[in-house]
């Protein structure tokens, strides 16, 4: 994603200064406001671009801070890239060590990635060079034991066929949210379009787990 960013950013990059001359019909590679690629102003928008990286670690760290005194799940929902994905930050697991269970993980966040259903998603293309990064190892947050991936959610198409792309769908999407009384959890349910304009959807679901963790002793 950086080497993304880096690239739409520079000055050489022939793209942008054909765009900008409006030749070759790519003046829709850049936008009219400030005629910065427009790929590039939708990746700034991401909350690990790199302008936004060290903002967005302190948030965490907060929100982390929160849930271990509070004794309070927090869940991100986000959108406004016109695809559907699931993220997940916990704790990083220590060689030699199992991995802390969800429910006692104060650092398990869920990230629901959905968006408005009369927004068109991205190309292809573009969903599978997203796609490609998604097993990448992340270790922005490993200085303070938080480990970040995504969830391969979408091991199959909303018709049932399997898929190879299955972190992120690029297709229209809206997200229900449900309190499960048996678990006392909430399960988010991804509700992908069948096909364009048909108003059918087919789920996908994220369970996540109440708190479990003890309260920290100061707070007893």
């Amino acid at each position: 994603m950086v080497f993304l960013e880096t690239a739409l950013d520079s000055k050489l990059n022939p793209l942008v200064a054909i765009s900008r001359a409006g030749s070759l019909g790519l003046s829709g590679f850049v936008n009219k406001f400030n005629a910065e690629p427009e790929l590039l102003d939708d990746l700034n928008d991401h909350w690990t671009a790199r302008i936004h990286k060290k903002e967005r670690n302190n948030f965490i760290e907060r929100s982390q801070n929160f849930a271990l005194r509070k004794r309070i799940r927090v869940t991100f929902v986000s959108g406004d890239v016109h695809c559907a994905a699931v993220g997940v930050l916990k704790t990083l697991r220590q060689k030699g060590r199992q991995e802390l269970a969800p429910q006692m993980d104060y650092r398990y966040m869920v990230n629901i990635v959905t968006s408005a259903i009369v927004n068109t998603p991205p190309p292809n293309a573009v969903i599978g060079m997203v796609s490609s990064l998604a097993t990448k190892v992340h270790k922005t947050m490993h200085y303070c034991e938080t480990d970040e991936s995504m969830i391969p959610l979408f091991e199959n198409e909303p018709n049932g066929q399997p898929r190879k792309q299955r972190f992120i769908m690029g297709r229209r999407n809206w997200c229900a949210v449900y309190w499960d009384q048996r678990t006392e959890g909430i399960t988010f349910d991804i509700r992908v379009e069948k096909e364009k304009g048909h108003g059918e959807t087919a789920g996908y679901t994220v369970h996540v787990p109440p708190p479990a963790w003890p309260k920290p002793n100061r707070d007893r």
